[in-house]
């Protein structure tokens, strides 16, 4: 039987995880709610240690300037959205 971290990262909300190719990538709401990260490992239990890259960060003011959450990861027909 195989066991999984629960939660997957910690200190992350609104995990959202995708599974490419065998890979797994995990993005969630970060703590100051002010980037999107994305994590990646080739198993589901190896994304706590995975290195986090941060691929989006707040805008100063406007719309996108506060409490970014619950991002997602999508891939389609080929590219990341």
């Amino acid at each position: 039987m195989v066991v999984y971290n629960n939660p997957i990262v910690l200190q992350r909300a609104d995990p959202w995880v995708l599974k490419v190719d065998g890979e797994y990538y995990f993005t969630a709401s970060d703590p100051e709610y002010n980037c999107i990260a994305i994590r990646h490992a080739s198993s589901i239990n190896d994304l706590q240690k995975a290195p986090e890259t941060v691929v989006w960060r707040k805008h100063e003011s406007g719309l996108a300037s506060i409490y970014i959450w619950a991002p997602e990861l999508h891939r389609i027909n080929g590219a990341w959205y």
